[in-house]
This record gives structure tokens, sequence and C-alpha cells, in this order.
């Protein structure tokens, strides 16, 4: 598509440590709507060698940087657009950035032109962030619902949840757990991190111990549904 003269770019500030990961967004970014008008490794870098005075209309800011740069920026920049630039999707990280006021989240490993779509959504006033935690909110939504608790020792557990540790104790990986439940991997990745939290637990083999001391195997006397089957999926 091309750009005529009377259309006015999309002024961008680009804060990162690595000037070869500035450099090539840059490259993908001016000639499609974007002009990177300033660009930094760090917020105090940029605000002593910014833009003279210009406030960008969307910054990327990489999340190494954390969510007291992003407060900085919105506190300096408070009219501009800020999306964070991250290795990894993790829900809590996300949580944290869109409290601190992120406009979008975005991979690190996008494609030049989804990393372009992308922006020109937020620039419009979108949320935009990545397609996987989709699956992951819904997931959240479905733990949050109104499944019935059941408390195993001083532990409130979701059935959905005594169906995941009932499994996990058996020995099944999150795929087979996934295919049993009709649910996707991504949403026992969160279910597994729920539990996790509850227990106090590090890692998967704790909370295959804990399960089997307090009976929640397909064998134990716990039942989370009859004979350990899974129930319809949330």
């Amino acid at each position: 598509m091309g750009w005529g003269t009377w259309v006015e770019a999309t002024t961008v500030w680009l804060i990162d440590a690595h000037p070869l990961l500035r450099s090539g967004l840059r490259s993908q970014l001016e000639g499609r709507g974007f002009e990177v008008t300033a660009e930094a490794g760090t917020i105090d870098e940029i605000a002593r060698n910014g833009s003279n005075g210009c406030a960008p209309h969307l910054i990327i800011l990489d999340f190494a940087l954390g969510s007291s740069a992003l407060v900085a920026l919105k506190d300096v920049q408070p009219q501009s657009r800020v999306v964070i630039f991250a290795e990894s999707a993790e829900l809590s990280h996300l949580a944290d950035m869109f409290s601190a006021g992120a406009d979008g989240y975005l991979l690190k490993s996008i494609s030049p032109s989804a990393l372009v779509e992308s922006l020109r959504l937020v620039n419009l006033g979108e949320k935009v962030f990545p397609s996987m935690l989709t699956d992951f909110l819904g997931a959240m939504r479905a733990g949050q619902g109104t499944q019935e608790r059941v408390r195993v020792g001083d532990i409130a557990l979701s059935q959905r949840e005594i169906d995941i540790i009932r499994r996990l104790a058996d020995g099944n990986s999150n795929k087979a757990i996934a295919k049993e439940l009709s649910i996707t991997e991504a949403t026992v990745k969160v279910h597994l991190k729920t539990v996790l939290r509850k227990l106090g637990a590090s890692n998967r083999t704790q909370v295959a111990i804990w399960a089997v001391q307090h009976g929640l195997t397909n064998n134990g006397s716990n039942s989370g549904g009859r004979n350990g089957r899974a129930p319809k999926a949330v």
C-alpha cells in the first residue's frame, strides 16, 4: 500500500537496550506509515536525547526495563500510547504492565506484518496482546465462575483443578491431560499455575506427592468425579 505525502506518519520512540533490535524495528516501521523520531536504551537516555519536545504517538518499550519505566513514561508523555515489547507471554507480566498503563503487549518473535498491524490498532485506541493469552484469559474466567469449590485439607480447589491434579499424579503430560479433559494445553498450564500457588508447590512432582498424600489419584478415595472421570469441559 502506498502512502501519500498527505498522510501524517505515526511517530514512534524506540526504547530498548539492544541497538540491533532497535535498528531492525526501525527498518520494519519506516516507510509503512511510521516515523521513528527517537530511540535509546533507557528512559533516562531518551529524556536527554529525545525528540526536541515533540511527543510521539507511540512508544515501544522493552519489557526488561520494568513497569516503573512505564509509569515514568506515562507521567511525562501521558498522551502517548505505550507498547511493551517482551520475550515471552506471561499472564502475570501482562497484568502488571496493563495495570501500569500499557496500551499493548507484543512478543519480540512477532512477524513484521503483524507488528505493523498491531501498532496501527494501538494507535487507533485498541488494546493489543498476544493471541495465545486468549486461552489464558478464558481459563481465568472459567476458574472464577460458578464451579463448586471442594476443600481438600485446608485447600479450596475447583472441580477442574481436582481433575487436573488427579491426572498429573497419574503421570499424565499436559498434552494428555488437555486431550482427556477436552481443553487446550494453555488452559491446563493456567490451572496448574493456580494449583502450584494454592499448594505452595514449586513443581509438578510436589503437586503429585501432595495428591497422593490426600488421596487425589484415580485410585484414591477423594473423588473429584465418578470413578475419576472428567466432567464436561467448562
